[in-house]
Protein backbone atom coordinates (compact mmCIF):
# COMPACT_ATOMS: atom_id res chain seq x y z
CA UNK A 1 0.00 0.00 0.00
CA UNK A 2 1.52 3.27 -0.92
CA UNK A 3 1.65 5.96 1.72
CA UNK A 4 1.81 8.97 -1.03
CA UNK A 5 0.78 10.64 -3.83
CA UNK A 6 3.12 9.10 -6.50
CA UNK A 7 3.86 9.96 -10.10
CA UNK A 8 3.25 6.87 -11.87
CA UNK A 9 5.30 5.58 -13.62
CA UNK A 10 4.47 4.75 -17.49
CA UNK A 11 0.53 4.15 -17.65
CA UNK A 12 2.85 12.80 -1.14
CA UNK A 13 1.51 12.28 2.58
CA UNK A 14 4.20 12.14 -0.11
CA UNK A 15 3.31 12.05 -3.81
CA UNK A 16 4.08 9.71 -6.84
CA UNK A 17 3.33 9.98 -10.64
CA UNK A 18 2.38 8.00 -13.86
CA UNK A 19 1.26 7.02 -17.23
CA UNK A 20 -1.05 4.85 -18.53
CA UNK A 21 -4.44 3.87 -16.02
CA UNK A 22 -7.63 1.64 -16.43
CA UNK A 23 -11.05 1.67 -14.60
CA UNK A 24 -14.48 -0.05 -14.04
CA UNK A 25 -16.97 1.11 -11.30
CA UNK A 26 -19.54 -0.99 -12.21
CA UNK A 27 -21.20 -3.29 -9.84
CA UNK A 28 -18.59 -2.79 -7.16
CA UNK A 29 -19.43 -4.26 -3.88
CA UNK A 30 -17.33 -5.40 -0.77
CA UNK A 31 -15.40 -2.43 -1.80
CA UNK A 32 -11.58 -3.32 -0.59
CA UNK A 33 -11.97 -5.95 1.77
CA UNK A 34 -10.23 -9.29 0.82
CA UNK A 35 -12.21 -11.66 -0.77
CA UNK A 36 -14.19 -8.92 -2.27
CA UNK A 37 -14.77 -7.81 -5.91
CA UNK A 38 -14.31 -4.88 -7.92
CA UNK A 39 -16.35 -5.22 -10.80
CA UNK A 40 -15.87 -8.31 -12.01
CA UNK A 41 -12.47 -9.07 -10.65
CA UNK A 42 -11.79 -10.81 -7.25
CA UNK A 43 -9.52 -8.80 -5.37
CA UNK A 44 -6.95 -11.92 -4.39
CA UNK A 45 -6.43 -15.33 -5.96
CA UNK A 46 -7.06 -17.72 -4.11
CA UNK A 47 -5.01 -21.13 -4.62
CA UNK A 48 -5.84 -24.09 -2.48
CA UNK A 49 -2.98 -26.08 -3.82
CA UNK A 50 -0.42 -26.62 -1.11
CA UNK A 51 2.52 -23.93 -0.83
CA UNK A 52 5.45 -25.10 -1.19
CA UNK A 53 8.55 -23.72 0.80
CA UNK A 54 11.14 -21.96 -1.04
CA UNK A 55 10.79 -21.17 -4.92
CA UNK A 56 11.28 -18.15 -6.69
CA UNK A 57 8.51 -15.49 -7.81
CA UNK A 58 9.20 -13.47 -10.76
CA UNK A 59 7.37 -10.43 -10.35
CA UNK A 60 7.62 -7.41 -13.17
CA UNK A 61 5.99 -3.63 -13.39
CA UNK A 62 5.10 -2.79 -16.72
CA UNK A 63 7.00 0.62 -17.62
CA UNK A 64 8.67 1.65 -21.25
CA UNK A 65 11.51 3.90 -19.69
CA UNK A 66 13.99 2.28 -16.80
CA UNK A 67 13.34 2.62 -13.23
CA UNK A 68 15.36 4.58 -10.98
CA UNK A 69 16.74 2.74 -7.72
CA UNK A 70 16.21 4.51 -4.74
CA UNK A 71 15.23 2.82 -1.46
CA UNK A 72 14.77 5.91 0.49
CA UNK A 73 11.05 7.23 0.44
CA UNK A 74 11.69 10.74 0.91
CA UNK A 75 13.98 10.75 -1.82
CA UNK A 76 12.04 8.68 -4.35
CA UNK A 77 9.13 10.50 -6.56
CA UNK A 78 8.59 7.44 -9.08
CA UNK A 79 5.80 4.83 -8.91
CA UNK A 80 7.60 2.21 -10.76
CA UNK A 81 10.12 2.04 -7.99
CA UNK A 82 7.67 2.51 -5.24
CA UNK A 83 6.11 -0.41 -6.31
CA UNK A 84 9.72 -2.46 -6.99
CA UNK A 85 10.67 -1.55 -3.27
CA UNK A 86 7.59 -2.63 -1.82
CA UNK A 87 9.02 -6.44 -0.82
CA UNK A 88 11.31 -5.00 1.38
CA UNK A 89 8.46 -2.70 3.22
CA UNK A 90 8.72 0.99 4.16
CA UNK A 91 5.71 1.62 5.86
CA UNK A 92 5.58 1.97 9.63
CA UNK A 93 2.19 2.05 10.36
CA UNK A 94 -0.22 -1.04 9.76
CA UNK A 95 -3.60 -0.05 7.73
CA UNK A 96 -7.31 -1.32 7.48
CA UNK A 97 -9.43 -1.58 4.32
CA UNK A 98 -10.23 2.07 4.71
CA UNK A 99 -6.78 2.81 5.05
CA UNK A 100 -7.05 3.71 8.74
CA UNK A 101 -3.79 3.00 10.69
CA UNK A 102 -4.20 -0.02 13.23
CA UNK A 103 -1.83 -1.15 15.60
CA UNK A 104 0.24 -4.19 15.29
CA UNK A 105 3.06 -3.11 12.58
CA UNK A 106 6.50 -1.97 12.91
CA UNK A 107 4.99 0.25 14.63
CA UNK A 108 2.52 2.11 16.83
CA UNK A 109 1.21 5.96 16.56
CA UNK A 110 -1.25 7.10 19.52
CA UNK A 111 -2.44 10.87 19.55
CA UNK A 112 -3.02 13.39 23.00
CA UNK A 113 -5.89 15.70 21.63
CA UNK A 114 -5.76 17.95 24.19
CA UNK A 115 -1.47 18.61 24.32
CA UNK A 116 -1.89 18.00 20.21
CA UNK A 117 1.09 15.70 20.19
CA UNK A 118 1.37 11.95 18.28
CA UNK A 119 3.54 9.52 20.27
CA UNK A 120 5.06 6.91 18.04
CA UNK A 121 6.43 4.02 19.58
CA UNK A 122 8.73 1.30 17.22
CA UNK A 123 8.31 -2.32 17.74
CA UNK A 124 11.26 -3.76 20.48
CA UNK A 125 12.82 -6.17 17.60
CA UNK A 126 12.45 -3.71 14.77
CA UNK A 127 15.71 -3.92 13.19
CA UNK A 128 17.68 -2.90 9.89
CA UNK A 129 18.71 -5.61 7.55
CA UNK A 130 22.66 -4.99 9.44
CA UNK A 131 20.74 -6.57 12.46
CA UNK A 132 20.96 -2.80 14.46
CA UNK A 133 17.95 -1.80 15.80
CA UNK A 134 15.57 0.69 14.00
CA UNK A 135 15.30 3.67 16.28
CA UNK A 136 14.11 7.01 17.55
CA UNK A 137 16.45 9.27 15.47
CA UNK A 138 15.99 7.20 11.97
CA UNK A 139 12.43 8.30 12.25
CA UNK A 140 13.04 11.58 12.87
CA UNK A 141 15.89 11.33 10.36
CA UNK A 142 13.48 11.18 7.92
CA UNK A 143 11.79 14.38 8.77
CA UNK A 144 15.18 15.88 8.59
CA UNK A 145 15.42 14.53 4.35
CA UNK A 146 12.46 16.20 4.11
CA UNK A 147 12.84 19.79 5.31
CA UNK A 148 16.44 19.96 5.12
CA UNK A 149 16.89 21.33 1.08
CA UNK A 150 20.48 19.98 1.07
CA UNK A 151 19.71 16.09 0.54
CA UNK A 152 16.82 17.61 -2.30
CA UNK A 153 14.07 15.58 -1.34
CA UNK A 154 10.89 17.16 -3.43
CA UNK A 155 8.19 16.02 -0.40
CA UNK A 156 8.24 19.47 1.26
CA UNK A 157 4.53 20.82 1.71
CA UNK A 158 2.57 23.34 3.43
CA UNK A 159 1.43 20.10 5.47
CA UNK A 160 4.59 20.07 7.69
CA UNK A 161 4.15 23.49 8.82
CA UNK A 162 2.01 21.83 10.81
CA UNK A 163 4.84 20.34 12.90
CA UNK A 164 6.40 22.83 15.54
CA UNK A 165 9.81 23.80 14.38
CA UNK A 166 9.80 22.06 11.46
CA UNK A 167 9.18 25.10 8.96
CA UNK A 168 12.48 26.95 10.87
CA UNK A 169 14.15 23.96 10.27
CA UNK A 170 13.56 24.04 6.55
CA UNK A 171 14.43 27.91 6.44
CA UNK A 172 17.55 27.16 8.03
CA UNK A 173 16.80 29.04 10.71
CA UNK A 174 17.56 26.41 13.54
CA UNK A 175 19.62 23.34 13.69
CA UNK A 176 17.20 21.08 14.75
CA UNK A 177 13.37 19.99 14.73
CA UNK A 178 12.10 21.64 18.24
CA UNK A 179 8.73 20.13 17.62
CA UNK A 180 10.15 16.50 17.42
CA UNK A 181 12.00 15.10 20.81
CA UNK A 182 12.80 11.86 22.13
CA UNK A 183 11.34 10.37 25.44
CA UNK A 184 13.99 7.48 25.87
CA UNK A 185 16.98 9.40 23.76
CA UNK A 186 17.59 9.03 19.78
CA UNK A 187 18.81 5.53 20.45
CA UNK A 188 15.38 4.61 22.02
CA UNK A 189 11.86 3.51 20.72
CA UNK A 190 9.63 6.62 21.14
CA UNK A 191 9.18 9.94 19.26
CA UNK A 192 7.15 12.52 20.53
CA UNK A 193 5.50 14.78 17.61
CA UNK A 194 4.27 18.69 18.62
CA UNK A 195 1.31 19.34 16.39
CA UNK A 196 0.09 23.21 16.04
CA UNK A 197 -3.46 22.03 15.29
CA UNK A 198 -5.08 18.34 15.29
CA UNK A 199 -6.21 17.04 11.83
CA UNK A 200 -9.62 15.13 11.08
CA UNK A 201 -7.02 13.39 8.64
CA UNK A 202 -4.47 11.99 11.49
CA UNK A 203 -6.08 8.47 11.56
CA UNK A 204 -5.63 7.71 8.19
CA UNK A 205 -2.40 6.66 6.62
CA UNK A 206 -1.29 9.33 4.09
CA UNK A 207 -2.66 12.12 5.90
CA UNK A 208 0.86 14.20 4.76
CA UNK A 209 0.81 15.76 8.37
CA UNK A 210 3.38 13.34 9.57
CA UNK A 211 5.49 10.70 8.07
CA UNK A 212 5.59 6.72 7.80
CA UNK A 213 8.72 5.97 6.90
CA UNK A 214 12.19 6.14 8.37
CA UNK A 215 16.00 5.57 6.90
CA UNK A 216 18.70 4.15 8.71
CA UNK A 217 20.70 7.19 10.56
CA UNK A 218 23.88 4.95 11.49
CA UNK A 219 24.32 3.64 7.96
CA UNK A 220 23.43 7.14 6.07
CA UNK A 221 24.86 9.57 8.53
CA UNK A 222 28.25 10.44 6.81
CA UNK A 223 26.81 10.56 3.54
CA UNK A 224 27.28 14.09 1.66
CA UNK A 225 23.40 15.35 1.94
CA UNK A 226 24.00 16.55 -1.71
CA UNK A 227 25.02 12.96 -3.12
CA UNK A 228 22.61 10.87 -0.89
CA UNK A 229 19.62 10.46 -3.77
CA UNK A 230 22.77 8.76 -5.75
CA UNK A 231 24.92 6.99 -3.35
CA UNK A 232 25.15 2.80 -3.50
CA UNK A 233 23.81 3.12 0.35
CA UNK A 234 20.17 4.69 -0.88
CA UNK A 235 20.23 3.32 -4.27
CA UNK A 236 21.65 -0.29 -5.00
CA UNK A 237 23.06 -1.09 -0.99
CA UNK A 238 20.07 0.25 0.83
CA UNK A 239 19.25 -1.26 4.38
CA UNK A 240 15.66 -2.04 5.16
CA UNK A 241 13.44 -3.72 8.15
CA UNK A 242 10.84 -5.71 5.44
CA UNK A 243 10.52 -9.04 4.95
CA UNK A 244 12.86 -9.49 2.10
CA UNK A 245 15.98 -7.76 1.30
CA UNK A 246 17.88 -6.34 -1.84
CA UNK A 247 20.42 -8.72 -2.33
CA UNK A 248 21.11 -7.48 -6.08
CA UNK A 249 20.16 -4.24 -7.84
CA UNK A 250 20.80 -3.58 -11.32
CA UNK A 251 19.18 0.40 -11.62
CA UNK A 252 16.94 0.59 -14.64
CA UNK A 253 16.70 -3.67 -14.52
CA UNK A 254 16.34 -5.82 -11.68
CA UNK A 255 15.92 -6.33 -7.88
CA UNK A 256 16.67 -9.83 -6.55
CA UNK A 257 15.13 -9.92 -2.87
CA UNK A 258 16.01 -12.31 -0.52
CA UNK A 259 14.59 -13.08 2.98
CA UNK A 260 15.96 -10.32 5.85
CA UNK A 261 16.54 -13.17 8.71
CA UNK A 262 16.29 -9.94 11.00
CA UNK A 263 12.84 -9.38 9.96
CA UNK A 264 10.50 -8.86 13.23
CA UNK A 265 6.94 -11.19 11.65
CA UNK A 266 6.57 -14.18 9.91
CA UNK A 267 9.18 -15.93 7.81
CA UNK A 268 8.57 -15.44 4.44
CA UNK A 269 7.44 -18.78 2.21
CA UNK A 270 9.45 -17.75 -0.95
CA UNK A 271 13.25 -18.24 -0.96
CA UNK A 272 13.21 -15.24 -3.24
CA UNK A 273 11.88 -12.89 -5.35
CA UNK A 274 13.13 -11.37 -8.91
CA UNK A 275 11.24 -8.19 -9.70
CA UNK A 276 12.08 -6.20 -13.00
CA UNK A 277 10.54 -4.23 -15.48
CA UNK A 278 8.73 -5.73 -18.87
CA UNK A 279 7.88 -3.31 -21.75
CA UNK A 280 4.61 -2.87 -22.90
CA UNK A 281 4.94 -4.71 -25.83
CA UNK A 282 6.08 -7.92 -24.66
CA UNK A 283 4.08 -8.18 -21.50
CA UNK A 284 1.28 -10.60 -23.37
CA UNK A 285 4.07 -12.95 -24.76
CA UNK A 286 5.88 -13.13 -21.13
CA UNK A 287 2.77 -14.05 -18.96
CA UNK A 288 1.51 -16.05 -21.69
CA UNK A 289 5.06 -18.18 -21.46
CA UNK A 290 5.10 -18.20 -17.25
CA UNK A 291 8.21 -15.68 -17.13
CA UNK A 292 6.28 -13.45 -14.87
CA UNK A 293 4.09 -14.94 -11.84
CA UNK A 294 2.78 -11.23 -11.02
CA UNK A 295 2.97 -8.22 -13.00
CA UNK A 296 2.13 -4.87 -11.94
CA UNK A 297 0.67 -2.09 -13.87
CA UNK A 298 -0.69 -3.53 -16.68
CA UNK A 299 -1.81 -0.51 -19.58
CA UNK A 300 -5.72 -1.24 -20.43
CA UNK A 301 -5.05 -1.88 -23.77
CA UNK A 302 -4.09 -5.47 -23.31
CA UNK A 303 -6.35 -6.40 -20.86
CA UNK A 304 -8.48 -8.53 -23.54
CA UNK A 305 -5.76 -10.08 -24.23
CA UNK A 306 -4.61 -11.27 -20.97
CA UNK A 307 -7.94 -12.00 -19.93
CA UNK A 308 -8.15 -14.80 -22.15
CA UNK A 309 -5.30 -16.42 -20.89
CA UNK A 310 -5.22 -19.77 -19.34
CA UNK A 311 -2.70 -20.42 -16.95
CA UNK A 312 -3.50 -16.60 -15.76
CA UNK A 313 -5.78 -15.39 -13.07
CA UNK A 314 -6.48 -11.60 -12.65
CA UNK A 315 -7.20 -9.38 -10.28
CA UNK A 316 -8.37 -6.13 -9.91
CA UNK A 317 -8.47 -3.06 -7.16
CA UNK A 318 -10.26 0.28 -6.94
CA UNK A 319 -6.92 2.27 -7.54
CA UNK A 320 -6.13 5.28 -5.75
CA UNK A 321 -5.56 7.54 -9.10
CA UNK A 322 -6.46 10.17 -11.01
CA UNK A 323 -5.65 11.75 -14.39
CA UNK A 324 -5.51 15.18 -15.40
CA UNK A 325 -5.10 17.70 -18.09
CA UNK A 326 -2.29 20.30 -16.26
CA UNK A 327 -2.09 24.13 -17.44
CA UNK A 328 1.23 26.22 -17.24
CA UNK A 329 0.20 29.24 -15.38
CA UNK A 330 3.65 30.08 -13.13
CA UNK A 331 6.96 29.10 -11.56
CA UNK A 332 8.26 27.79 -8.34
CA UNK A 333 10.27 29.91 -6.57
CA UNK A 334 12.91 27.75 -4.69
CA UNK A 335 14.02 30.70 -2.50
CA UNK A 336 10.21 31.01 -0.88
CA UNK A 337 9.66 27.50 -1.45
CA UNK A 338 5.81 28.54 -3.36
CA UNK A 339 4.05 28.60 -6.54
CA UNK A 340 3.83 32.24 -8.42
CA UNK A 341 1.21 32.23 -10.96
CA UNK A 342 2.52 34.89 -13.26
CA UNK A 343 3.06 33.53 -16.42
CA UNK A 344 1.96 35.21 -19.66
CA UNK A 345 -0.77 32.88 -21.24
CA UNK A 346 -3.94 32.88 -22.66
CA UNK A 347 -4.33 30.03 -20.10
CA UNK A 348 -4.56 32.63 -17.22
CA UNK A 349 -8.37 33.07 -18.13
CA UNK A 350 -10.86 30.35 -16.44
CA UNK A 351 -13.14 30.41 -19.43
CA UNK A 352 -10.25 29.60 -22.17
CA UNK A 353 -9.45 26.65 -19.81
CA UNK A 354 -12.73 25.46 -19.13
CA UNK A 355 -13.45 25.69 -23.66
CA UNK A 356 -9.94 23.70 -23.70
CA UNK A 357 -11.72 20.79 -21.08
CA UNK A 358 -14.73 20.95 -22.65
CA UNK A 359 -13.32 20.58 -26.38
CA UNK A 360 -11.79 17.02 -24.89
CA UNK A 361 -13.89 13.81 -25.87
CA UNK A 362 -12.33 11.89 -23.24
CA UNK A 363 -15.91 9.28 -22.75
CA UNK A 364 -15.02 8.32 -26.22
CA UNK A 365 -11.56 7.92 -25.79
CA UNK A 366 -12.01 5.95 -22.85
CA UNK A 367 -14.51 3.93 -24.50
CA UNK A 368 -12.11 3.02 -27.55
CA UNK A 369 -8.70 2.33 -25.66
CA UNK A 370 -9.64 1.81 -22.09
CA UNK A 371 -10.77 -1.79 -22.46
CA UNK A 372 -14.00 -1.09 -20.07
CA UNK A 373 -11.14 -0.47 -17.06
CA UNK A 374 -11.36 3.63 -16.99
CA UNK A 375 -13.98 5.78 -16.56
CA UNK A 376 -14.19 9.80 -17.15
CA UNK A 377 -13.70 11.54 -14.35
CA UNK A 378 -16.36 13.87 -13.06
CA UNK A 379 -14.24 15.24 -9.97
CA UNK A 380 -10.71 15.49 -8.66
CA UNK A 381 -11.36 13.03 -5.88
CA UNK A 382 -12.32 9.33 -6.96
CA UNK A 383 -14.64 7.35 -6.20
CA UNK A 384 -13.16 4.60 -3.86
CA UNK A 385 -13.62 7.55 -1.45
CA UNK A 386 -17.68 7.28 -1.24
CA UNK A 387 -17.86 9.69 1.40
CA UNK A 388 -16.04 12.38 -0.01
CA UNK A 389 -16.23 12.34 -3.56
CA UNK A 390 -18.46 14.16 -5.11
CA UNK A 391 -20.61 12.15 -7.93
CA UNK A 392 -22.99 14.95 -8.88
CA UNK A 393 -20.78 16.85 -10.86
CA UNK A 394 -20.87 16.42 -14.28
CA UNK A 395 -16.68 18.13 -14.71
CA UNK A 396 -16.05 18.36 -18.20
CA UNK A 397 -17.94 16.09 -20.72
CA UNK A 398 -17.35 17.01 -24.20
CA UNK A 399 -19.22 20.25 -25.36
CA UNK A 400 -17.91 21.78 -28.39
CA UNK A 401 -20.98 24.44 -28.47
CA UNK A 402 -20.48 25.26 -24.47
CA UNK A 403 -16.05 25.23 -25.25
CA UNK A 404 -16.92 27.83 -28.52
CA UNK A 405 -19.19 29.79 -26.36
CA UNK A 406 -17.00 30.35 -23.60
CA UNK A 407 -13.99 30.97 -25.85
CA UNK A 408 -15.71 34.17 -28.17
CA UNK A 409 -17.28 35.25 -24.45
CA UNK A 410 -13.69 35.68 -23.78
CA UNK A 411 -12.57 37.50 -26.87
CA UNK A 412 -11.10 35.05 -29.29
CA UNK A 413 -12.48 35.28 -32.45
CA UNK A 414 -11.83 33.22 -35.77
CA UNK A 415 -9.72 34.53 -38.29
CA UNK A 416 -10.94 35.05 -41.64
CA UNK A 417 -10.35 31.44 -42.45
CA UNK A 418 -12.62 30.15 -39.94
CA UNK A 419 -9.34 27.71 -39.20
CA UNK A 420 -8.09 29.19 -35.77
CA UNK A 421 -9.47 32.00 -32.93
CA UNK A 422 -7.17 34.79 -32.54
CA UNK A 423 -7.06 38.06 -30.15
CA UNK A 424 -5.07 41.51 -30.37
CA UNK A 425 -3.49 40.11 -33.43
CA UNK A 426 -2.27 37.11 -32.02
CA UNK A 427 -3.59 33.35 -32.58
CA UNK A 428 -4.32 31.09 -29.57
CA UNK A 429 -1.51 28.60 -30.16
CA UNK A 430 -0.71 26.21 -27.55
CA UNK A 431 1.77 23.50 -26.73
CA UNK A 432 0.55 20.13 -25.48
CA UNK A 433 3.67 18.46 -23.63
CA UNK A 434 1.76 15.01 -24.27
CA UNK A 435 3.33 11.43 -22.65
CA UNK A 436 4.66 8.61 -24.67
CA UNK A 437 3.00 5.45 -21.97
CA UNK A 438 1.84 2.91 -24.27
CA UNK A 439 0.98 2.04 -27.81
CA UNK A 440 -2.14 4.44 -27.84
CA UNK A 441 -0.76 7.25 -26.51
CA UNK A 442 0.28 8.61 -30.14
CA UNK A 443 -3.39 8.49 -31.56
CA UNK A 444 -4.63 9.95 -28.28
CA UNK A 445 -2.32 13.44 -28.35
CA UNK A 446 -3.76 13.47 -31.81
CA UNK A 447 -7.23 13.03 -31.21
CA UNK A 448 -7.05 15.75 -28.63
CA UNK A 449 -5.41 17.77 -30.74
CA UNK A 450 -7.66 17.58 -33.64
CA UNK A 451 -10.48 18.06 -30.87
CA UNK A 452 -9.05 21.26 -29.87
CA UNK A 453 -9.06 22.46 -33.65
CA UNK A 454 -12.59 22.24 -33.25
CA UNK A 455 -13.00 25.33 -31.39
CA UNK A 456 -10.39 27.02 -32.65
CA UNK A 457 -7.13 26.23 -30.45
CA UNK A 458 -3.87 25.70 -32.21
CA UNK A 459 -2.37 23.03 -30.32
CA UNK A 460 1.39 21.77 -31.81
CA UNK A 461 3.00 18.97 -29.47
CA UNK A 462 6.05 20.26 -26.97
CA UNK A 463 9.11 19.67 -29.18
CA UNK A 464 7.16 17.83 -32.51
CA UNK A 465 6.97 14.25 -30.61
CA UNK A 466 5.82 12.67 -27.76
CA UNK A 467 7.99 13.05 -24.26
CA UNK A 468 9.05 10.06 -22.43
CA UNK A 469 8.56 10.09 -18.58
CA UNK A 470 11.61 10.62 -17.38
CA UNK A 471 12.41 13.46 -19.58
CA UNK A 472 8.71 14.83 -18.74
CA UNK A 473 8.69 14.30 -15.23
CA UNK A 474 12.23 16.16 -15.25
CA UNK A 475 10.14 18.81 -17.19
CA UNK A 476 7.62 19.30 -15.17
CA UNK A 477 9.01 19.18 -11.91
CA UNK A 478 12.00 21.86 -12.89
CA UNK A 479 10.87 25.24 -11.32
CA UNK A 480 11.27 27.09 -14.08
CA UNK A 481 8.37 25.60 -15.19
CA UNK A 482 9.36 25.12 -19.13
CA UNK A 483 7.72 26.49 -22.33
CA UNK A 484 4.94 24.20 -22.19
CA UNK A 485 1.28 25.02 -21.87
CA UNK A 486 -0.69 21.67 -21.41
CA UNK A 487 0.16 18.14 -20.02
CA UNK A 488 -1.55 15.34 -18.50
CA UNK A 489 -0.26 13.84 -15.15
CA UNK A 490 -1.07 10.56 -13.94
CA UNK A 491 -0.95 10.44 -9.99
CA UNK A 492 -1.42 7.31 -7.88
CA UNK A 493 -2.81 9.28 -4.28
CA UNK A 494 -2.24 8.59 -1.07
CA UNK A 495 -4.85 7.07 1.27
CA UNK A 496 -6.13 9.84 2.58
CA UNK A 497 -7.95 11.93 0.33
CA UNK A 498 -6.64 15.74 1.18
CA UNK A 499 -4.89 17.05 -1.81
CA UNK A 500 -2.94 19.83 0.10
CA UNK A 501 0.38 17.91 -1.05
CA UNK A 502 -0.73 18.54 -5.01
CA UNK A 503 -2.70 21.65 -4.91
CA UNK A 504 -1.25 24.05 -1.99
CA UNK A 505 0.62 26.89 -2.59
CA UNK A 506 3.68 25.61 -1.56
CA UNK A 507 3.24 22.01 -3.33
CA UNK A 508 6.18 21.18 -5.41
CA UNK A 509 3.92 18.95 -7.35
CA UNK A 510 1.89 22.02 -8.28
CA UNK A 511 2.85 21.89 -11.47
CA UNK A 512 0.60 24.57 -13.01
CA UNK A 513 2.18 26.60 -10.14
CA UNK A 514 -1.80 27.77 -9.51
CA UNK A 515 -2.71 29.28 -6.76
CA UNK A 516 -5.48 31.75 -4.82
CA UNK A 517 -6.34 32.85 -1.29
CA UNK A 518 -9.43 31.33 -1.86
CA UNK A 519 -8.05 28.16 -2.78
CA UNK A 520 -6.09 28.18 0.30
CA UNK A 521 -8.97 28.68 2.32
CA UNK A 522 -11.04 25.49 0.99
CA UNK A 523 -7.61 23.06 1.41
CA UNK A 524 -7.41 24.24 4.92
CA UNK A 525 -11.18 23.64 5.88
CA UNK A 526 -10.58 20.18 4.71
CA UNK A 527 -7.96 20.02 7.35
CA UNK A 528 -9.05 22.17 9.73
CA UNK A 529 -9.66 21.06 13.56
CA UNK A 530 -13.08 22.40 13.39
CA UNK A 531 -13.75 19.36 11.67
CA UNK A 532 -15.66 17.45 13.93
CA UNK A 533 -16.78 14.59 12.29
CA UNK A 534 -16.95 12.89 9.04
CA UNK A 535 -19.78 14.83 7.74
CA UNK A 536 -18.30 18.22 8.19
CA UNK A 537 -15.47 16.98 6.88
CA UNK A 538 -17.71 15.60 3.32
CA UNK A 539 -19.03 19.67 3.09
CA UNK A 540 -15.76 20.75 2.93
CA UNK A 541 -14.50 18.38 0.32
CA UNK A 542 -17.62 19.13 -1.45
CA UNK A 543 -16.94 22.99 -1.44
CA UNK A 544 -13.52 22.10 -2.85
CA UNK A 545 -14.38 19.98 -5.42
CA UNK A 546 -17.13 23.25 -6.75
CA UNK A 547 -14.33 25.49 -6.71
CA UNK A 548 -12.11 23.15 -8.66
CA UNK A 549 -14.54 22.43 -10.81
CA UNK A 550 -15.31 26.01 -11.56
CA UNK A 551 -11.67 27.21 -11.99
CA UNK A 552 -10.52 24.64 -13.86
CA UNK A 553 -7.14 24.60 -12.66
CA UNK A 554 -6.58 21.31 -14.04
CA UNK A 555 -9.45 19.18 -15.56
CA UNK A 556 -9.69 15.66 -13.95
CA UNK A 557 -9.47 12.93 -16.87
CA UNK A 558 -9.83 9.55 -15.77
CA UNK A 559 -10.53 7.76 -13.07
CA UNK A 560 -9.20 4.00 -13.24
CA UNK A 561 -9.17 0.45 -11.53
CA UNK A 562 -5.70 -1.42 -11.26
CA UNK A 563 -5.43 -5.09 -12.61
CA UNK A 564 -3.04 -7.73 -12.04
CA UNK A 565 -2.37 -10.95 -13.91
CA UNK A 566 -1.14 -13.68 -11.58
CA UNK A 567 0.16 -17.21 -13.03
CA UNK A 568 -2.07 -19.62 -11.43
CA UNK A 569 0.95 -21.30 -9.55
CA UNK A 570 0.98 -18.61 -7.30
CA UNK A 571 -0.37 -18.85 -3.68
CA UNK A 572 -1.82 -15.96 -1.06
CA UNK A 573 -1.76 -13.25 -3.32
CA UNK A 574 -4.18 -10.04 -2.64
CA UNK A 575 -4.49 -6.59 -3.53
CA UNK A 576 -6.93 -5.78 -0.34
CA UNK A 577 -5.32 -2.23 0.89
CA UNK A 578 -4.95 -3.68 4.52
CA UNK A 579 -3.14 -6.76 3.83
CA UNK A 580 -0.29 -6.02 5.50
CA UNK A 581 2.02 -9.09 5.18
CA UNK A 582 1.32 -9.80 1.52
CA UNK A 583 5.23 -10.41 0.63
CA UNK A 584 5.87 -12.51 3.86
CA UNK A 585 2.57 -14.98 2.71
CA UNK A 586 3.14 -15.27 -0.84
CA UNK A 587 4.16 -18.62 -1.96
CA UNK A 588 3.92 -20.86 -5.00
CA UNK A 589 2.67 -24.06 -5.63
CA UNK A 590 5.21 -25.66 -8.25
CA UNK A 591 8.81 -25.16 -9.48
CA UNK A 592 7.70 -24.16 -12.60
CA UNK A 593 4.99 -21.58 -13.38
CA UNK A 594 2.01 -22.36 -15.48
CA UNK A 595 1.86 -22.06 -19.11
CA UNK A 596 -1.02 -20.76 -21.60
Amino acid sequence: MSKGKWIAGVTVAAVVLGGGGYAYYASQHNDNATGGKVGNLNVEYKNDKTVKKGGNLNVAYESDVPFKAQFVSELNDNATMQKMSAPSGGSLFNIDNEFNIQKGGPADITFDKSAKTATVTLRDDLKWSDGKPVTAKDYEYEYELVANPAYGSTRWTDSFDNIVGLSDYHAGKADSISGITFPDGEGGKKIKIQFKENKPGFKHSGNGYFLESASPYHYLKDVDPKKLASDPKTTTKPLVFGAFKPEKVVSGESIYYTPNKYYYGEKPNLKSITYTTVDPSKTVASVKSGKYDVVQGASANIYPQLKKLGNTEITGQQELYISLLNFNLGHYDTKTSENVQDRKTPLQDKRVRQAIGYARNVDEVNKKFGSGLRTRANTLIPPIFKEYSDTETKGYPEDIKKANKLLDEAGWKWDKKHEFREKDGKRLSLTYMARQSDSNSEAIAKNYIQQWKKVGADVSLYKGRLTDFNSWSQIVTNPDSGNWDLTDASWSLSSDPSQVDLFSKGAPYNFGHFTSPELTKKLKAIDSPSVKNDSDRAKAFKDYQEYMNDEAYVIPTSFATDYTPVNKRVANWSMAYGDNDLWSKLGVTSDSPAKN
